[in-house]
């Protein structure tokens, strides 16, 4: 009897430790199961944010693609634009080329026109020139006696043009007369025609045993042009009406070169 008490007793002990355990164990599980209602608690939240943020980040997409489309369309228009002002400056350009050339046209008829006048008042000149230098130097005491016209002398590869060379004879004395002849006489005329006389002899070596004198022949002067050549002792030949007349002022002496060796 005590024995199968006893026994009873070992069964009773092993069952209470059972029911512990499971009261244990079933508290545990319960822990579990709230850790796991939190979770899920937490990831349902996170789940909505992370729906707010994908929804944020969908409308701030379709705001992207909206602005891209209307970038698209504005890039468009802009090429249009750029195309059509590419072709405005074709036909501006093409415009202005036409007219360039017709203006260079026009531009080298009108100086062929003005080359033409002026060669042809500057041919008159001389024509003037020729008539009446004559007369003019032999009023004076040096008669011509002979005229060369357009006389040009290379030395190297210098060349020096006279318009007019005239001989002529005074006292005895040969003289010979270089004449440049223009239609409209500037200070600038005066001394390039000074420069040439200064360099005469070098080209025509054989004029050295003839004095020199220098005269202008010109139909209209510059300001200060005549009394510059008068004061550098050149004659003045001037056109008045249809012929040359001496401009010279009473009592002028012309200057005098002669070959130096």
């Amino acid at each position: 009897m005590r024995e199968a008490i006893k026994m009873v007793k070992e069964r009773l002990d092993n069952v209470d430790i059972r029911i512990e355990r499971l009261l244990k164990s079933q508290e545990e599980f319960r822990k579990s199961q709230e850790e796991f209602r939190k979770s899920q608690e937490e990831l349902r939240e996170a789940q909505k944010k992370t729906d707010e943020q994908i929804k944020s980040l969908s409308e701030e997409q379709k705001k992207t693609d909206e602005q891209l489309k209307s970038l698209i369309e504005d890039q468009k228009k802009t090429d249009e634009q750029q195309r059509k002002t590419d072709e405005q400056l074709k036909r501006t350009d093409e415009e202005l080329r036409a007219m360039f050339k017709k203006t260079d046209e026009e531009f080298e008829k009108t100086r062929k026109l003005v080359k033409g006048i002026s060669d042809g008042w500057g041919r008159l000149t001389e024509g003037y020139a020729i008539a009446s230098i004559g007369k003019i130097f032999n009023a004076i005491g040096i008669p011509i006696e002979g005229t060369s016209v357009r006389v040009r002398k290379k030395k190297g590869e210098e060349e020096l043009e006279i318009d007019l060379i005239n001989l002529a004879r005074r006292n005895g004395k040969k003289i010979i007369i270089p004449v440049e002849v223009k239609t409209y006489l500037k200070v600038d005329d005066v001394n390039d025609f000074l420069k040439d006389i200064n360099n005469f002899y070098e080209f025509f070596e054989e004029y050295k045993d003839f004095d020199l004198i220098g005269a202008l022949a010109f139909m209209n002067p510059s300001a200060g042009a005549k009394k510059y050549a008068e004061r550098k002792g050149i004659y003045l030949l001037s056109l008045s009406e249809d012929t040359m007349t001496l401009a010279n002022k009473e009592g002028f002496k012309p200057k005098v070169w002669r070959y130096k060796g």
